[in-house]
């Protein structure tokens, strides 16, 4: 009974607010039909001026293609450009006359409805009529291109037709663009008195329902004034990321429409402003902001007497993306109170997105260090000593394979397991990384490699592994790829060299890489290394199978250069010659083809291993001193194990090996390890015959 009383109370401003509904609903739904009509009208005029400029194009090429044709050159360029204007011409011109698929301007499909009005309809007639001979003629020329004797006359031909036909189609695309416009023209006016009308309509009952809700408005008046008093109080301050704080540390209900924005689309209303920053900052940050807003609600502590002392002035935070990942910003976070009749209301949180204002200062300091000429003029000398078709495809690789970590860092995991994956499967990338450089001779790259190696390292060591422990790791990255990226615009400004005809897969090992690398290695670390090849049996392997046993050659060269040859002085006191020999070798067995790697150095020590692996709680003392030889030699192959005491470019990581086993088990191979004590050590692996090619094949590779 009540409900129908004040349904009749009421019955003026249901009504009202029925037609503002139903006014509001009929508008929507012709602006929704009007306006997609605009939009196709719109797109029907920029491709009909597009058809004028196809013509003028397809004209041009014509006249290139024959002079450069006539003095004795291939003319391939303007002869593509030509064909590719009539195709486009052609298409747009029979979905105007027709409706069908054509281009858009940014090259996507896209359909065209067939042009309704006489006018128009009248003008495409006409122009296919002018057009289809051309078109004709157009195609011809394309089947007579290999045939010299009569088609330099057939040529002349065109020429002629398309001089003659080209202002009428260009007059006759003018008159279709006008047409089309003046149609969308139209139909924008009658949009925009519909839109006035509607509006007239709305505010005549707006002011309707406003005179019957006055009564009640008077009565919010009260709650109402809290809210208005809290967005007065953002939008009285700079207009960038606003929010208030109560004395426990709670986010108002009214922050800056920026707010979710910065912090990365969060609800943040309500929430705890430890809450807000706790994936964002680190704990000692947060746990000093807090004193120092308490600071801040303490009448008797004087404001400009601590604003020093902000712990978030400036910090480099990774907030979520519209697309999923993690964006990288810096932020500076301002405080002030908020005081009403004398009393401390709120603090005021203003937070600045100064991210572009760091990396315009990044920028300027780069283009400074570039100025001086160190590192860009010795990269140059470095990239003009390589083979600049070897060198782009692995600046190529390198660019992909940095952009296969990054998913990997993006991919979302749910526990300790997932983190180490993330890193092994980063460190395994980032490793073939840095030893393909090495073989090169790229030692930037190499650095930089080895610096990301640092970041992973740190993260093999955390034993409290979470999410935002791997956002340092995006910064370095997006600094590598930027090093690709300017290596990459190096190597354009090189003058090309003429391209192959075809491009033929390697077929062969490239054993002079491998000694270059292992020569360079024993250099470094102060000993001498002679390499000895045996590949007979490399004819058995397909190009992708050798592209793998070349990276697990790498890895196990550059382990038998750092821990197995010894020092000069070392070897002479043992009893063994001062160069140490290295035998990589690539022979037929009876079960397929092994290759395997054998130096006369120190070998594996089984007490070191043994160690290493207590170090690093893998086994317990007991459990260790009990591990069959085989189990504790595999040990070599495990992410992370490593017997190298320092970490340097070459070893240390525990990550080359590791690399190989993961090479292995792609192949499909079984690993081997050949050990003695203080004489030799061969690490080696067998191919199966029944992944290797069959001897046929073989040959033609």
């Amino acid at each position: 009974m009540k409900f129908i009383n004040d349904l009749g109370k009421y019955r003026a401003i249901v009504i009202s607010v029925a037609l503002f509904i139903f006014l509001d609903a009929g508008v929507l739904v012709l602006n929704f039909y009007i306006s997609s009509q605009i939009a196709d009208d719109a797109t029907n005029v920029n491709l009909a001026g597009r058809q004028r400029m196809l013509s003028q194009k397809a004209t041009k090429a014509l006249f290139d293609y024959r002079q450069e044709y006539l003095s004795g050159g291939s003319g391939e360029a303007p002869f593509r450009e030509m064909l590719a204007a009539v195709s486009l011409f052609d298409k747009t011109l029979q979905a105007f006359d027709q409706g069908g698929e054509t281009l858009n301007a940014s090259g996507q499909p896209i359909y065209l409805a067939a042009v309704t009005g006489a006018e128009s309809r009248a003008t495409v007639a006409q122009s296919l009529e002018i057009w289809q001979p051309i078109l004709r003629d157009f195609h011809a020329l394309e089947k007579l291109h290999a045939d010299p004797s009569s088609y330099a006359v057939f040529l002349n031909q065109l020429v002629d037709s398309a001089r003659a036909n080209n202002l009428g189609l260009l007059k006759l695309m003018n008159d279709l663009t006008n047409q089309l416009e003046t149609v969308a023209r139209n139909k924008s006016e009658t949009l925009r008195m519909i839109q006035a009308a509607a509006i007239t309509l709305a505010i005549l009952n707006f002011f309707l329902i406003l005179f019957h809700f006055i009564g009640q408005l008077r009565r919010s008046d009260a709650v109402a004034d809290e809210a208005r008093r809290e967005t007065q109080e953002i939008l009285s301050t700079v207009r960038e990321g606003l929010l208030l704080l109560d004395d426990q540390l709670v986010i108002g209900s009214q922050y800056s429409g920026s707010i979710p924005e910065i912090f990365g689309e969060q609800e943040v209303g309500g929430t705890s402003f430890r809450d807000l920053l706790q994936s964002l900052v680190s704990e000692g940050d947060m746990n000093t902001t807090e004193e120092y807003i308490k600071l801040l609600l303490n009448h008797e502590v004087k404001e400009n007497l601590i604003g020093s002392l902000n712990p978030l002035s400036d910090v480099e935070v990774s907030v979520p993306s519209r697309s999923g990942g993690l964006q990288v910003k810096h932020l500076s976070f301002r405080f002030n109170r908020a005081i009403e009749a004398g009393r401390i209301r709120h603090i005021l949180v203003t937070v600045l997105d100064i991210t572009e204002t760091v990396r315009l200062r990044d920028e300027l300091e780069q283009a400074q260090a570039r100025q001086s000429g160190g590192l860009q003029m010795g990269v140059l000398k470095e990239l003009l000593k390589l083979d600049q078709t070897a060198l782009a495809g692995f600046l190529s690789e390198t660019e992909g394979a940095l952009l296969a970590i990054n998913e990997i860092l993006r991919e979302k995991v749910e526990d300790m397991s997932g983190y180490r994956d993330k890193v092994n499967g980063s460190y395994r990338i980032m490793h073939k990384i840095k030893g393909d450089a090495g073989t090169l001779g790229l030692p930037h790259i190499v650095d930089a490699a080895h610096n990301f190696e640092d970041g992973l390292e740190a993260l093999r060591n955390n034993s409290g592994l979470k999410g935002g422990d791997f956002l340092p790791l995006t910064l370095s990255l997006n600094a590598f790829l930027e090093l690709i990226a300017e290596l990459k615009e190096m190597v354009a400004l090189f003058p090309q060299r003429k391209a192959p005809v075809a491009v033929v897969a390697p077929s062969r090992l490239e054993a002079d890489k491998i000694e270059r690398l292992a020569r360079r290695i024993a250099q470094e670390q102060g000993k001498s290394v002679e390499l000895d090849f045996d590949l007979t049996g490399q004819e058995r392997l397909s190009a992708e199978q050798l592209k793998q046993v070349q990276e697990c050659l790498i890895q196990l060269v550059r382990n038998a250069v750092v821990h197995g040859i010894e020092p000069e002085v070392e070897r002479l006191s043992a009893g063994k010659g001062a160069v140490g020999r290295i035998a990589v070798s690539l022979r037929m067995e009876e079960e397929g083809v092994r290759i395997g790697v054998r130096d006369d150095g120190r070998g594996i020590d089984l007490k070191r291993l043994r160690d290493r692996a207590l170090a690093k709680g893998l086994y317990s003392e007991q459990e260790v001193e009990t591990l069959p030889r085989t189990r504790l030699l595999s040990l070599i192959f495990e992410p992370g194990f490593s017997t190298e005491d320092s970490v340097h470019e070459h070893a240390g990581r525990g990550v080359g090996m590791d690399l190989v086993r993961a090479g292995v088990n792609r192949l499909k191979g079984r690993l081997r390890i050949a050990n003695k004590a203080r004489q030799a050590c061969e690490i080696s692996f067998l191919i199966p015959n029944e992944s290797l090619m069959e001897p046929s094949l073989a040959e033609v590779v």
